[in-house]
């Protein structure tokens, strides 16, 4: 959206999302506001997979019927996590991508998924989805843990730059997060 010019008072975006922003004059400079783990998931009623060592994962990858991940910073991950271990070509005829998570997590708790799929992605969308179907089983683990560092910057030329200036000073507060620790959110 930023490579096609929509415009925003206050722009929350993967912080290399926003550095490419600035770098096309659309934003000032941005800084840290949170960061998100990539977790697993299944949909509700099946079986969790073993996650706890990448073993365990790679096992659990493998024998999924079904493994889904997005487009997105996470789904990015995954996928060079994969190649980087040499599994992309193994599982690559049963990966399924989204355009985002919300599209992911629709289509893990919808009748007719295979038994056994697994989704991963951004830990707070997952979390997000935990009354709709869809379970949280966990982290990826220690070793291949991953963290996307969400960040804020304000566009110069927003006609309301002084409201804006004011959201993120709010946003930098940490009493204003309360505990957001369940949602998978871990604020900077």
């Amino acid at each position: 959206k930023l490579r096609d010019g929509w415009r925003a008072d206050v722009w929350i975006a993967p912080a290399p999302v926003l550095e490419q922003a600035a770098a096309l004059g659309r934003v000032g400079t941005h800084q840290p506001l949170a960061q998100v783990g990539v977790g697993v998931a299944v949909a509700q009623g099946q079986v969790a997979p073993d996650i706890s060592t990448v073993a365990a994962w790679q096992g659990a990858v493998r024998r999924a019927p079904a493994v889904f991940y997005t487009q997105a910073s996470s789904g990015q991950y995954i996928h060079g996590l994969l190649s980087s271990m040499g599994m992309l070509g193994e599982v690559q005829s049963k990966v399924h991508r989204f355009d985002n998570g919300e599209a992911m997590l629709l289509a893990l708790s919808q009748v007719g998924t295979p038994p056994g799929a697994m989704a991963m992605g951004a830990i707070s969308e997952i979390q997000t989805f935990s009354q709709r179907g869809v379970v949280c089983v966990g982290p990826l683990p220690p070793a291949i843990a991953h963290k996307t560092i969400y960040a804020l910057a304000m566009d110069e030329q927003s006609p309301r730059l002084c409201h804006a200036q004011r959201w993120v000073q709010m946003c930098q507060q940490t009493d204003v997060w309360g505990d957001v620790s369940r949602t998978g959110i871990e604020p900077l």
